[in-house]
């Protein structure tokens, strides 16, 4: 009930009051039952001070860019028949998205409503729970006070760093296949593809001559034809990647994966991101749950990408459009790569020189060498290094002519 303030003028008052017995000075006395009169009227006029409060909070918009700003409001209502003490209001925030929200208001009267609001400032990606919220009703003084805790949480989400990038003729249509010719249907014009069997499946797509044609389950993909897909294949291995904090490399493949998204997003195409092997067939969604998802993600050290690139190959997740982020890849891991690629009507991609992030330029030659093979192999290729900026990396891509495969990777 008392305040540290409360509990020191108390204390003020019993030395006072000690004094005055034992140097017979009656003002200190006079002044040690005044203090103790206020600190009593302070108790009562906090305890009679209606307490029945509700609290609502609203997030405006719940989704937010990064660097970009939002407003959350908190409301009160005061449910009693009788007016309440001076409200201190806190609500718990982070750091990351504001700084120490705290408010202090008027008495609230019987059936009355207040609301404050503060702002919150998208700094860092990721999942953000504001809350729970803490009424304290309080004297004038600050000697006594009741607090009130409100449980209700909300969530924000932070999207990652989403670069406004110039417009590449993607191509890689839906129905596309590798370099660019158009695949054979196997019937019916809502069937793109037959793949190999992926965990997940229905099996009522099952193409049973397929299946004894090559000895393993295959099913139909049926994809619709009027909207063109892009596979976007991030490199979240922990172990490939420099740096910490916002500028890593992990941070910058991020960041290239959420502008890539929202970019292709933007022209009409379905994304579909994927950052190890496939257990399930992945489906298309829309840019705004794929940002959610990378603003959550974090370096993975049993992510895979070998697998993933095998899968590919097989058509698992159907052709079109391919970007990949990744570091520089191993040879062997580069064959694969572009074999990959190959069912895929249209590839680019970001490599991300991770040795760069740790203050090396040394592999910053690897990732160069690295980009050459995969024009041969038919890829449009960028190189970001630590410090580059990304829309302007991503302009090399419309400089480069669509290169003609070679037998890399065989």
């Amino acid at each position: 009930m008392l305040t540290d303030r409360g509990r020191l003028l108390l204390l003020a008052s019993g030395v006072a009051w000690g004094v005055s017995r034992a140097f017979g000075v009656p003002e200190l006395q006079m002044g040690a039952v005044a203090m103790l009169v206020l600190v009593g009227l302070a108790v009562a006029y906090t305890l009679l001070a209606s307490a029945r409060l509700t609290a609502r909070r609203g997030v405006h918009p719940p989704r937010l860019f990064h660097d970009a700003e939002g407003v959350v409001e908190v409301r009160l209502r005061n449910n009693g028949r009788f007016p309440t003490a001076i409200l201190q209001v806190e609500d718990t925030a982070p750091t990351g998205i504001a700084d120490g929200p705290r408010f202090v208001l008027r008495p609230l009267g019987p059936d009355a409503t207040t609301s404050v609001r503060y702002r919150l400032h998208g700094r860092h990606r990721g999942r953000f729970t504001l809350g729970p919220l803490v009424v304290r009703l309080r004297d004038p003084f600050g000697i006594a006070a009741r607090g009130h805790r409100f449980d209700v949480t909300d969530e924000v989400i932070v999207y990652p760093p989403v670069w406004r990038l110039p417009s590449v003729p993607l191509g890689g249509s839906q129905g596309s296949g590798g370099e660019g010719r158009p695949r054979p249907l196997a019937s019916g014009d809502e069937i793109a593809n037959i793949r190999e069997y992926v965990r997940g499946d229905d099996l009522r797509k099952v193409h049973w001559r397929s299946t004894a044609h090559r000895g393993k389950l295959m099913v139909r993909q049926d994809e619709s034809r009027a909207t063109p897909q892009a596979v976007i294949v991030l490199d979240a291995r922990a172990g490939s990647h420099r740096g910490s904090g916002p500028s890593s490399s992990f941070e910058v493949a991020v960041s290239a994966a959420a502008s890539a998204t929202y970019h292709v997003s933007e022209r009409g195409y379905g994304v579909r991101l994927v950052t190890g092997p496939l257990t399930v067939a992945p489906r298309a969604v829309p840019w705004e749950l794929t940002l959610e998802q990378l603003a959550v993600l974090e370096p993975d050290d049993g992510s895979d990408l070998d697998g993933l690139w095998t899968q590919l190959a097989q058509g698992a997740a159907g052709d079109g459009l391919l970007i990949a982020v990744t570091t520089v890849p191993e040879p062997a891991e580069l064959r694969r790569m572009v074999r990959a690629g190959r069912s895929f009507g249209t590839r680019l991609a970001v490599l991300v020189a991770a040795g760069t992030f740790a203050g090396r330029r040394g592999p910053a030659g690897d990732a160069d060498r690295t980009a050459d093979a995969l024009r041969i192999a038919g890829w449009r290729v960028t190189v970001v290094s630590a410090g580059d900026r990304l829309d302007e990396r991503w302009r090399q891509l419309l400089l480069q002519d669509r290169p003609v495969a070679a037998g890399v990777g065989r």
